[in-house]
């Protein structure tokens, strides 16, 4: 019988499991959600941003017990709280937009959950609504979710206390005033502290290009590497600030990627060196590892003017010892003058040292800049929404086949259900809001997340429940107590909210049981009420998502096919660069290297994502691996080539390139055709025709005698290795 030889059977060789397996698996994917909510990240460790958080909330707080007034400091605190933990880690503009139409959702549910809170059946039918719009807006990203997510917790609450339409105006004035208040701690100008986000997102970036030159033998440095620009060029988009682009930021994004463009070539020409294993070739092999040293230890300076204070340690000045490299390189290219990998290292060596240069005054100078923008306090312009673009993106996602759209009726239905279980059954559960405020916070698109935060989210809040209920049974008769308590708690809530979310949940659990008993007495037996209504709230958010899962096994072939056609546009579009000199623009590739790490980031996140959901409903590890590596391989390629042409950009045509180029094109789009649609794998291009080709023009005399020709050793090496991983990705998708 032949051989299945589609990729179908690649994403569906998992599925045939019997029974027992099928429970293993589940029991597996449990076992990785556990040991993900032990997990600690002690690097997102929000220690400043903490603190802006905490004043939000205490100074209200106690305002009102100094006063007298103590209900009206709990609403003022509460917006306050709502609005504490949006943005922490966001750029200022992005942080500022976000938080201002969160104080409008936030106002406009707490009256909704208010007027409608006496009303059992309309409360029901609210929540279900509110449920589905702040799972819609998961499609629109970080911001709009955060939005939703604090909308939907006003609503929630408020609706428990039942008001009059009047007292529901009143509060939701209130709780806007007191988020108001959160917002305007954030435009306070804080010398440094303004563009945090984007330093610390940029210091990642030099950390590991330091990483990169220090290992060139290492193949395992550019994935950090290429997860770091596209985090810090998503930071940097997302500040949408035209002030901000004054700043040298972006110029210090721009060289970064330059940088790592000739750290590659220099580290492929290290790599012929050690291939050629020739007596003449080690002093400039140990001339280039000096020069790569040298380069990393500049940009560890680089990135230690990025985040101060961190003291500089060389006692030789880098730039120093890249001028030796270089001198002593430069002294060896001129007993060689016809050696092509010397004069290759010169290039790339010159280039690295301007880049570095141009770097580190960039380095040095956003002190200056971000203390002249601090002087001025400027509120933000009204947000300005994208509304053909955010209609666009919901009306695509209203259909049964988008996750977003699924996991939104997925979420209204729970919350529907939550508030009806505690308002329509009579069931003895004093708190029952906890159940579909927990339900609200543990529901999430992804099944990892979802079981993570369900199993986070249900052990902090028993536990914060019951120590806070104790604790505010001891200190109810000290009103400034409870205030300084509750501060703190805010403060380490927001502090390792990226942390552990365990964690979190236990802090802002505490902080909102202690605001409670300001307003009505918190009895030792609430904590265990409480704590049921959690773990109800946990275990019906779980099963709802176990009867109705959205598996990302789904979107996997569809990511990892974009990841190929993205690739394919980068790779062509140099490829034929090398044919038409002219054709080559820097802002075009640029921008074609952008949507391409973004592809692979996409990518490699929904295969995690799929291998975190039990076995038998997941995907081939070793198939979607092979070809994530397989299409990492191109794009080395292709950024090795494009490294040539950034330094070369006026380089002699080299017509040859393009058959191959045209061939690579066809090439990968039947095999992304292939993987998107599951279908087999049809006849592919004859590569080798076209790389022969290439060989030939290598071998010709003409080309030899020409002293401007371009490095033909580079181009044919890369194309040979494009040539056999395409042949690779080929034999992958047709084996079963």
């Amino acid at each position: 019988m032949e051989k299945d030889r589609s990729p179908t059977n690649n994403f569906r060789k998992a599925s045939a499991r019997t029974t027992g397996e099928t429970g293993k698996a589940w029991f597996s994917a449990l076992k990785d959600s556990w040991r993900a909510v032990l997990r600690l990240d002690r690097s997102q460790l929000a220690t400043l941003p903490a603190l802006r958080s905490a004043i939000g909330f205490g100074i209200p707080l106690a305002l009102g017990v100094a006063t007298g007034h103590v209900l009206v400091g709990v609403s003022l605190a509460g917006g306050a709280l709502s609005l504490g933990n949006v943005g922490l880690t966001s750029p200022y503009h992005t942080r500022v937009r976000t938080m201002l139409l969160a104080c409008l959702g936030i106002a406009l549910s707490a009256f909704v959950g208010s007027i409608t809170g006496p009303i059992a059946w309309l409360s029901v039918l609210v929540a279900g609504i509110w449920g589905i719009g702040a799972g819609l807006l998961v499609s629109l990203g970080q911001s709009a979710m955060t939005i939703g997510l604090q909308a939907a917790i006003a609503l929630i609450i408020l609706s428990h206390f039942m008001l009059s339409p009047t007292q529901a105006l009143l509060q939701a004035a209130l709780m806007f005033a007191g988020a108001l208040f959160q917002l305007m701690l954030a435009l306070l100008p804080m010398p440094g502290r303004r563009t945090a986000p984007e330093r610390a997102a940029l210091f990642t970036v030099y950390s590991y290009l330091a990483d990169y030159a220090s290992n060139p033998t290492d193949t395992q440095r550019g994935q950090p590497i290429r997860d770091a620009l596209l985090k810090a060029q998503n930071m940097l988009t997302r500040s949408n600030n035209q002030r901000q682009a004054a700043t040298p930021f972006f110029e210090l994004l721009e060289e970064a990627e330059r940088l790592r463009l000739s750290l590659l070539g220099l580290r492929r020409l290290r790599q012929q060196l050690a291939e050629e294993n020739e007596t003449q070739t080690e002093s400039i092999a140990l001339s280039l590892d000096g020069l790569l040293e040298a380069s990393a230890a500049q940009l560890r300076d680089i990135a230690s003017e990025l985040k101060p204070p961190i003291p500089l340690t060389h006692r030789t000045k880098p730039h120093q010892q890249i001028k030796q490299a270089l001198a002593i390189i430069r002294q060896q290219a001129s007993t060689q003058p016809y050696d092509e990998t010397i004069q290759q290292v010169l290039v790339y060596g010159d280039a690295l040292r301007d880049q570095l240069h141009t770097a580190r005054k960039l380095a040095t100078s956003w002190q200056h800049h971000s203390l002249r923008l601090s002087l001025h306090l400027r509120f933000p312009r009204p947000p300005h929404l994208h509304l053909h673009h955010t209609q666009t993106t919901l009306r695509a996602n209203l259909t049964l086949r988008s996750a977003i759209f699924r996991h939104a009726i997925r979420l209204g239905v729970a919350l529907a259900l939550a508030t009806a279980l505690y308002r329509l059954l009579p069931l003895p559960l004093e708190r029952g809001y906890w159940i579909a405020l927990t339900a609200v916070l543990v529901l999430r698109p992804e099944f990892g997340t979802t079981f993570t935060r369900g199993v986070a989210r249900s052990l902090g809040t028993i536990f914060g429940a019951v120590f806070a209920t104790l604790l505010g049974s001891l200190l109810a008769s000290s009103l400034w107590l409870l205030v300084i308590f509750d501060a703190v708690a805010d403060y380490l809530a927001s502090a390792v909210l990226f942390v552990n979310y365990a964690m979190f949940s236990v802090f802002i659990t505490i902080m909102v049981v202690l605001l409670l008993t300001f307003v009505t007495p918190q009895p030792v037996e609430t904590a265990w009420y409480r704590a049921i209504d959690t773990a109800v709230g946990g275990i019906l958010a779980l099963l709802i998502y176990a009867l109705w899962p959205s598996w990302e096994r789904s979107q996997v072939p569809g990511n990892l096919a974009d990841r190929l056609d993205n690739l394919r546009s980068y790779l062509v579009a140099v490829l034929n660069a090398y044919a038409h000199p002219a054709a080559y623009d820097s802002d075009t590739f640029h921008n074609l290297r952008m949507e391409s790490r973004l592809a692979r980031s996409n990518a490699e996140a929904s295969v995690g994502r799929a291998l975190q959901e039990p076995a038998s409903h997941g995907i081939d590890a070793d198939f979607a691996q092979g070809l994530l590596e397989a299409a990492d391989g191109l794009a080395d390629s292709a950024m090795a080539l494009d490294a040539y042409l950034l330094d070369n950009p006026k380089h002699p045509a080299l017509p040859e390139m393009a058959p191959f180029a045209g061939e690579v094109d066809k090439s990968l789009q039947l095999l992304a055709i292939a993987v998107r649609e599951k279908r087999s794998v049809p006849t592919m291009p004859d590569l080798q025709e076209a790389l022969h080709r290439i060989q030939r023009k290598a071998r010709s005399a003409a080309y030899r005698l020409d002293e401007r020709h371009t490095d033909l050793r580079l181009v044919l090496a890369e194309a040979k290795r494009i040539t056999r991983i395409i042949d690779t990705l080929h034999h992958l998708l047709s084996t079963g």
